[in-house]
């Protein structure tokens, strides 16, 4: 692993954190009790802001990885078992505690098609849709490269901004159409930027004056009493996706030395999933922070603060969790690999490589 992964890394157990601590925010219900032009009502907002791109900066990841990696059918085969051992397991477990509904249960079990888990629905999609970026990608050059992602842009994030009318199939960002371009805006940074340490500051810079610009459009919002407050905290908002991009280049020209901390980053990065399918699942994902009892502290001096060490714990208990389902799956895997069920898995999957990978006598463009 090159040094500037393990800095990727770093952005995403950031941008998990983020996640979480907005979920205690947000689903601890702290920020609909707090008072507007109080402390904690401007550092919840201040914490939104910073913490817009963290999804944003998830999928760019990885379309930053996969734009122009060969086609691995087994990794999607291993995202769904994961997905769907988390799904059928916490709603086993709800079920027993506090009883489950014939829904709950066809949703456990089809936890991709039934948006149980909207952001592992929508991801699903991307991963699958990967190949076929790439191919493209291969085929544009830089200049027609750039003025594809300067035309999505525009349909995308701009046209909405300005008419806020679902003209293209998107509306907060939590659809496919937008996780593809920005797995082909990563695709972008990959293929055609260089590193140097300047657009390090560059980025931090820009990443800090866009999200400022968020935190001042839910003010701005409030004090013209206009019904979409904090329009610009949607994911597709130009200023939310100038922030994702700024801070996505600064960490891509982050100085990083190799450490003993290294090995311990990319443990913790690869749990980061596992950490929430956990804590956000429908069932229990208001259970969580009950009991914290992030609600009751909504009013105290300390509260923002209280949602941020909340998150840190709940970050830390789900990632352990996943590590050990990590090593769980592959005990258990050591045996399915002797079995003759696994063999014929192999052979499907193998098949399924096959059909992106050209042909002999192919030519690129004719059947």
């Amino acid at each position: 692993m090159k040094k500037r992964q393990v800095n990727f890394e770093l952005l995403r157990i950031l941008c998990m954190y983020m996640i979480v601590v907005g979920h205690c925010l947000f689903h601890g219900r702290v920020t609909a009790k707090l008072g507007y032009g109080t402390v904690n009502y401007f550092l919840s907002y201040l914490i939104q802001s910073f913490s817009v791109v963290h999804v944003n900066c998830f999928v760019m990841l990885a379309g930053y990885f996969a734009i122009d990696r060969e086609f691995q059918s087994g990794r999607i085969l291993r995202l769904w078992r994961q997905v769907a051992f988390y799904s059928m397991m916490i709603c086993l477990v709800w079920g027993c505690w506090k009883g489950v509904t014939g829904r709950d249960v066809l949703t456990a079990v089809l936890p991709i098609s039934s948006r149980n888990y909207w952001f592992a629905s929508v991801y699903m999609g991307l991963v699958l849709l990967m190949p076929f970026a790439g191919m493209l990608t291969a085929r544009l050059s830089r200049r027609q490269y750039r003025y594809l992602l300067i035309l999505l842009g525009l349909f995308f994030s701009v046209n909405h901004m300005i008419f806020r009318a679902d003209t293209y199939g998107i509306f907060t960002g939590r659809d496919l159409s937008w996780f593809l371009f920005l797995a082909l805006l990563a695709g972008y940074v990959k293929l055609h930027t260089r590193q140097e340490r300047r657009y390090f500051w560059y980025g931090l810079g820009g990443y800090v004056l866009a999200s400022l610009g968020v935190l001042a459009s839910v003010y701005l919002s409030v004090e013209l009493h206009l019904e979409d407050m904090g329009y610009f905290l949607n994911y597709n908002s130009p200023l939310a996706l100038a922030a994702t991009v700024s801070l996505f280049v600064c960490v891509k020209n982050m100085p990083w030395r190799e450490g003993c901390l290294d090995n311990v980053i990319r443990k913790t990065a690869g749990a980061a999933f596992g950490v929430y399918l956990i804590h956000d699942n429908y069932l229990i994902r208001y259970a969580v922070w009950d009991l914290f009892r992030a609600s009751r502290v909504a009013r105290t001096h300390w509260a923002v603060i209280y949602a941020a060490m909340a998150g840190a714990v709940v970050y830390g208990v789900c990632t352990c969790v996943e590590l050990a389902r990590q090593w769980l799956f592959q005990e258990a895997g050591r045996r399915y690999e002797r079995t003759a069920l696994y063999k014929k898995e192999q052979e499907l999957l193998k098949k399924a490589d096959e059909l992106f990978l050209p042909g002999e006598h192919e030519i690129p463009g004719e059947e």
